[in-house]
């Protein structure tokens, strides 16, 4: 699937750099402190937007400055997570098609489309 393929529902980025699922949990069960402070943060700065219903496709690129330092699957929990605490979509399981890339950048960003499916 591309998103040229299906019309774009939602776009929005975000200029931080992504938190990594390791400093998100103490334990299985417990959010860390700066795990809630990541959280708080992003969703301050993401724009409000309306919410995308039903199935969706989402595409997340994370520009970051040491693409070589993190495995890409560890930014995906968090950044769904807050997706839906945002309101962005109802819940991660109605993502019917993930598509995430790294890209090398001199600034922190992770850029965020939904397509409704």
């Amino acid at each position: 699937m591309n998103s040229n393929n299906k019309r774009i529902a939602l776009t929005a980025s975000v200029e931080i750099k992504p938190l990594l699922i390791s400093k998100c949990w103490q334990g299985r069960r417990y959010r860390t402190c700066e795990y809630k402070k990541y959280t708080e943060e992003v969703l301050h700065l993401l724009p409000k937007k309306e919410m995308v219903e039903g199935q969706v496709g989402l595409f997340l690129t994370f520009y970051i400055k040491n693409p070589r330092q993190c495995d890409l699957d560890n930014f995906l929990k968090p950044m769904l997570d807050i997706l839906v605490k945002k309101e962005y979509i109802k819940d991660d399981r109605y993502i019917y098609f993930l598509q995430a890339q790294k890209i090398k950048s001199s600034i922190n960003i992770i850029k965020i489309e939904i397509v409704q499916l």
